[in-house]
């Protein structure tokens, strides 16, 4: 039998799971051409809530870690911060013409990553051959 603690874990964790792919979701919404003004406000709306969860995610996921720098320096915590970094990077400037910067925001898959078996298992073959990936990104 499950830990009252562990099922709110669970839940916390599906509760997740739903906001990235709703995220992904906005994000493709977002490119579509002509939407009205109000599904614009809507979109954006979202997008702050998902940042909201996602920056608490990440602080938790800091506060939790010992030492803190075992969680920062991790695959999954670079990912959860480079999910939310152009988000805060952005904050008052118009960076809508670095297409880069806003395609960090498909990091977010990489969230999903945490959740499923399969991509722990491409996680894990992606730690036995990462110098193998960076020599061969550096020559490219």
């Amino acid at each position: 039998m499950k830990s009252a603690d562990s099922q709110g874990l669970g839940r916390a964790e599906k509760a997740i799971q739903v906001v990235i792919i709703l995220s992904l979701v906005t994000f493709a919404l977002e490119t579509l051409p002509g939407l009205l003004p109000w599904q614009r406000r809507a979109l954006a709306a979202f997008e702050m809530f998902s940042i909201a969860v996602f920056t608490i995610e990440y602080l938790v996921r800091l506060s939790l870690a010992r030492p803190v720098s075992k969680y920062a320096f991790s695959f999954f915590g670079i990912v959860d911060l480079l999910a939310i970094l152009p988000f805060y990077l952005s904050a008052g400037f118009d960076l809508r013409s670095l297409r880069a910067f806003r395609l960090l925001r498909l990091l977010r898959v990489l969230k999903l990553a945490r959740y499923s078996r399969a991509m722990q298992r491409f996680h894990r073959a992606f730690i036995i051959a990462r110098e193998e990936l960076v020599l061969f990104g550096a020559t490219a």
